[in-house]
């Protein structure tokens, strides 16, 4: 593919991925200043908890894909096959996720008084969306590696604007028990949009289902443990991270810290652009280039550019944190000193996923289990000193969480630099 048309493409995925941060920013918006904080404190424990599932579900098995169909990425069948193989496993690891989540679910719904009939519907929501986000990521991942980014953009464009609408038709109605029960069916029905969206799409495309034979399924699944067993520990301790704060205030704080951490949370969705437009376009053509030095330069270009936005964002936070707040809505103004510490976090959190994937998709999963202990120390260590009674230390628990994760992953990433650099043939 030429430049122009790369940059076509960096365009086209920018803009839905932007258009989707705005959609995102807008109904966010809105949930926040119109729900009570009581209600948004429901809302966040629920995202919270489907996110922790849908962590469960994955422990770095998506991570499994783009290595083990490799230079194959223009099969049709060799690519549906195997992603429907891998998913097999996310399907059955969802249900372990469901008995993890489910006491964690029991304990703080019983405790905060929630056991009522519209918390009771909005969580079995929330359980839906679930499911019909695994089916999405599926169904997104063949498109991706086959490259319909069209197709893509197209879907996400129409699941977003369904979403809003719906959120928005929800929100004009009067405040009552029910309305974080209709801003998650309005999620539910978004996402019920893009499965069917996504199945007509590949069906219109002449992407055919495939199933492996056995033989094929053995050699996938041989392939996929490789790169998956060293990522399972600390998969499922840096899932648990990525609500680290959410479960911390559920655990130990108020209604009112909990609404507050979930409030702040929403500031780094401006991230999820990058990440999106790198995750469809960039990483795709990392897990095929050759190795070698011009494998090594792409990595230090791709890396020194994400971290010089990642410290201009941060530059934002720091200087103009009263147009960032605008997102939260006048219940969260008070907070406005404080949006510098989570942008911090999210941009060391967000880096180190940016550094976890590039060697991700090259199949080096080793020494991740190196985290666990780093960032457990650090965690320990904050929590004795500082404790998380207060939002302050809440966001401040983060950022060290989100440190040590950050300088593990760029070391582990320095030390396989010069893998990437070496020529393949060469070293053979």
């Amino acid at each position: 593919m030429n430049l122009k048309a790369r940059l076509r493409q960096v365009l086209a995925v920018g803009g839905i991925e932007t258009l989707g941060v705005v959609f995102a920013g807008i109904a966010g918006l809105l949930i926040v200043n119109v729900l009570p904080k009581e209600q948004y404190a429901q809302y966040t424990f629920l995202v919270a908890a489907s996110n922790l599932m849908l962590g469960i579900s994955d422990l770095g098995l998506a991570h499994c894909v783009l290595p083990v169909i490799g230079t194959r990425a223009g099969e049709k069948s060799w690519v549906v096959g195997v992603c429907n193989q891998i998913f097999s496993w996310r399907w059955v690891m969802l249900s372990a996720g469901m008995l993890v989540v489910g006491p964690y679910w029991f304990y703080n719904t019983h405790s905060r008084g929630w056991i009522e009939p519209a918390y009771l519907i909005g969580s079995a929501l929330y359980f839906a969306i679930v499911v019909m986000q695994l089916r999405e990521h599926l169904s997104n991942t063949v498109a991706v590696v086959l490259g319909h980014i069209s197709a893509i953009n197209r879907i996400a464009a129409m699941a977003l604007a369904t979403r809003l609408v719906l959120i928005g038709a929800v929100l004009l109605l009067p405040v009552t028990d029910w309305s974080v029960t209709g801003v998650l069916a309005a999620t539910a029905a978004s996402g019920l949009v893009a499965v069917v969206m996504y199945r007509r799409a590949l069906r219109k495309l002449e992407v055919p289902e495939v199933r492996l034979d056995a033989a094929d399924r053995k050699k996938v699944d041989q392939h996929a443990l490789k790169i998956f067993l060293p990522l399972l520990a600390p998969g499922v301790f840096l899932h648990v991270q990525g609500v680290a704060t959410v479960l911390l205030a559920s655990m130990f704080g108020s209604t009112e810290l909990l609404a507050e951490v979930g409030a702040f949370g929403r500031l780094a969705i401006v991230l999820i652009v990058v990440d999106r437009v790198t995750n469809v376009l960039l990483f795709p053509v990392l897990a095929r280039a050759p190795q070698g030095p011009r494998l090594g330069r792409i990595v230090l270009l791709v890396h020194a550019a994400y971290l010089g936005a990642m410290v201009l964002m941060l530059l934002s936070a720091i200087y103009g944190g009263r147009f960032w707040i605008m997102l939260l809505g006048a219940k969260y103004h008070d907070l406005e000193p404080l949006v510098w510490m989570m942008i911090l976090s999210a941009v060391l959190i967000n880096a180190a996923g940016f550094a976890f994937r590039t060697l991700a998709v090259r199949g080096l999963t080793a020494k991740q289990s190196y985290i666990v202990p780093v960032v457990l120390t650090v965690q320990v260590l904050y929590f004795w000193v500082f404790g998380v009674h207060t939002l302050e230390a809440v966001l401040g628990f983060n950022i060290a969480t989100s440190l040590a994760n950050f300088a593990v992953q760029y070391l582990l990433l320095g030390t396989r630099l010069s893998h990437l650099r070496t020529d393949q043939e060469a070293a053979s």
